[in-house]
């Protein structure tokens, strides 16, 4: 009773500061049943978190005359262990001495402090890019998650790893009338390059379409993209234009569709990769998933995906994956 009367008298005493502002604590944790021969894997069965789970906190304050000061952060971590997602223990290269100092972020999905009025919107921090929020994450039926996920493919995220978030950007985006616009730019801060990045699009009704780029350190990505909500079916259509920093070429092409099916929706896709410089076809890759919602919240999910051009590093086949994945969202 005592900690209760405490706590009520300094809401109390900072009623004024309280009564502006606002603070959200949300999250989701997904766990999963995998199996897997993409990348590295063995194709043994295992717990993991294909999907992402996070931590994050978002708040809001009003400064008056439509101006609002926002922050937001937001941790990833590995439930089926507990460990911080981007955790690596590093080590030293037995052939050439080379020693990897271990590392991890924090605060690895973003890190922002902003304003925000009828103008748009500025970030500054760790975000997604331009290209990636405006473009790129948008025909994946999968959004990019799971073992059917097409996006690194389709729109070549794969291709050119690190054009999904940016430390050290300034970051806007606004919408008027329908039509989105987003600019970011990671600063140099001793890297080689900066990031820049922008993004625009047009969305109304049932149709939603844009474009994007972005230049950096690992080269030069651009996106299109196409989705069209008929009710029975949303959609989808991705273009992705990869030019790494030694002039590789890779175009990617990505189709999609959401289905409303019983309670829930059925995901399918297929997605390819072409060097462009070579003409040999690297990735063609089929996605299947189901969501079925428990509750509001809650939900089982599974995805299959299938590569009929990529090998297994490991087994030498083929690569392919499935996971059936338990979400809570909060």
């Amino acid at each position: 009773m005592k900690k209760t009367l405490i706590a009520l008298a300094a809401v109390a005493a900072t009623g004024a500061a309280f009564a502006q502002s606002s603070v959200t604590i949300y999250g989701k944790v997904n766990v999963s049943l995998e199996k897997s021969s993409l990348g590295t894997k063995n194709n043994e069965a295992s717990l993991d978190d294909i999907h992402g789970s996070r931590l994050g906190f978002r708040g809001a304050e009003d400064l008056g005359g439509g101006l609002q000061a926002k922050f937001h952060i937001e941790h990833r971590f590995r439930p089926d262990t507990g460990a911080d997602a981007t955790f690596n223990p590093g080590g030293t290269n037995p052939t050439t001495g080379v020693v990897t100092p271990a590392s991890s972020t924090m605060w690895n999905g973003l890190s922002t402090v902003g304003l925000a009025g009828s103008f748009g919107e500025v970030r500054l921090g760790r975000y997604y890019s331009a290209l990636f929020l405006g473009a790129n994450n948008k025909p994946d039926p999968f959004g990019g998650d799971g073992a059917g996920a097409l996006r690194g493919i389709g729109m070549q995220t794969t291709t050119l790893p690190g054009y999904i978030r940016t430390a050290n950007v300034i970051h806007y985006s606004g919408s008027f009338s329908g039509v989105n616009v987003a600019f970011s730019t990671g600063l140099k801060e001793g890297a080689a390059k900066a990031q820049n990045s922008v993004a625009v699009g047009y969305a109304n009704g049932p149709l939603d379409v844009g474009v994007g780029s972005e230049k950096g350190v690992p080269g030069t990505l651009t996106n299109a993209y196409a989705t069209y909500d008929l009710g029975v079916a949303k959609l989808a259509f991705g273009l992705g234009n990869a030019k790494t920093a030694a002039g590789v070429k890779t175009e990617g092409l990505l189709f999609g569709a959401t289905i409303p099916a019983g309670p829930g929706k059925v995901q399918v896709g297929l997605a390819r990769a072409k060097n462009k410089n070579s003409g040999v076809v690297t990735n063609q890759k089929l996605g299947l998933g189901y969501i079925y919602p428990l509750s509001k919240r809650t939900a089982l999910e599974t995805t299959y995906g299938r590569d009929s051009k990529a090998v297994s590093a490991v087994t030498g086949k083929k690569q392919s994956g499935f996971d059936l994945t338990l979400h809570h969202n909060f």
